[in-house]
């Protein structure tokens, strides 16, 4: 049994089967299953060892019960074996956590009383795009893109509807310290346009587009509609959010199978009439302080679209202001009864018959 515990001392290697080839892909900050499996037999033994120039002990069990003695430090409780089918010829690894540092080739050696087992397998690294950042700057002349924690190297692409040429602007790709990467663009923001930016990974791509629209002019006394377009949008579950100033909400709504479940804020309760079928807001009793910017935004697990609306508010007050009142130009006099009166008033004290 000692030759089979201190098997890095000692190895019959006539005797050990290899396999290898497998590869098993983990998802970044997830857990994730190496599988291995061997024959069943009585007196298990299993190592688990990192691949590299100088070999990393993950995770041993022998004399049926974990010995992590010599366990490499960036592996502390981060690993399990699934100790309740080693009986069954399971020696899989249970990777909590896992880094950018676990991808890499590792072997998974077993013996029993009928004989030992190498495998090999590699392990991948995939951090999908997650999620996808849009924003337009604060003359409203650019548009940005970002996203964050991606593996492997992203890509960014720009497009438009309808489709337009443009430049396609500079892409910046860094790391950060947990060595997975971070992508942003900016270019000049297209009017009356679509601007669509696309990031993708692997397999795995991440959508998300600006709309700025034309300017809504409105008064205390209008119900105002304010559009939320976006490019060839049919989905049925999807998430709504209305904002004002970028930064105070509105309502939220959660569509699913096109019946949503919506939320307003209390302090907009008196000023949403309601949203209509096409996702359009509708306002009510709006003072000046309302003035300013909304914008829509459309959130699905792979798209986001966002439209933004400028807001110009006109009172009632202000437009009463700028007209003439009806009473005063009713008393007023006209310009001919003004001359007739300085005439007759000149006469009656400066005319002399001598």
């Amino acid at each position: 049994m000692m030759s089979k515990v201190l098997f890095s001392m000692v190895i019959l290697l006539s005797s050990v089967r290899h396999t290898g080839g497998d590869q098993v892909t983990c998802v970044f900050s997830e857990d994730c299953i190496v599988p291995c499996r061997f024959q069943p037999g009585s007196d298990e033994v299993i190592h688990w060892v990192k691949l590299e120039d100088q070999d990393l002990p993950v995770h041993s069990y022998y004399y049926n019960t974990d010995h992590l003695e010599q366990q490499n430090q960036s592996y502390k409780q981060r690993t399990a074996l699934f100790n309740a089918q080693i009986s069954k010829g399971n020696a899989s690894l249970l990777l909590r956590d896992v880094t950018i540092q676990d991808k890499g080739r590792y072997k998974c050696y077993s013996s029993t009383m009928n004989g030992n087992k190498e495998s090999f397998i590699d392990i991948a690294l995939n951090a999908p795009v997650r999620w996808l950042d849009i924003q337009l700057s604060d003359d409203k002349s650019m548009v940005t893109c970002s996203s964050t924690n991606i593996y492997p190297e992203p890509k960014l692409t720009w497009s438009s509807k309808p489709p337009f040429d443009f430049y396609p602007g500079n892409i910046n790709i860094s790391t950060n310290i947990k060595g997975l990467y971070n992508i942003i663009s900016s270019k000049q923001l297209i009017k009356n346009q679509t601007n669509i930016c696309t990031v993708s990974s692997g397999t795995i791509n991440k959508t998300a587009s600006l709309r700025l629209e034309a300017p809504v002019n409105s008064s205390s006394s209008s119900l105002v509609t304010i559009l939320c377009r976006v490019p060839h949008f049919d989905l049925m579950t999807f998430d709504l959010t209305w904002m004002f100033n970028h930064t105070v909400p509105i309502l939220t709504s959660t569509y699913t199978n096109s019946t949503p479940q919506m939320h307003v804020e209390y302090r907009w309760k008196k000023n949403v009439q309601g949203v209509s079928e096409s996702r359009s807001l509708q306002l009510q009793r709006l003072t000046k302080d309302h003035q300013g910017t909304y914008s829509c935004k459309i959130s699905t697990a792979r798209e986001t679209h966002l439209v933004l609306t400028s807001l110009d508010f006109t009172s009632d007050a202000a437009a009463v202001k700028s007209s003439p009142s009806p009473v005063a130009a009713a008393v007023a006099p006209s310009p001919s009864a003004v001359a007739a009166a300085v005439v007759f008033i000149y006469c009656k004290y400066n005319f002399s018959p001598y």
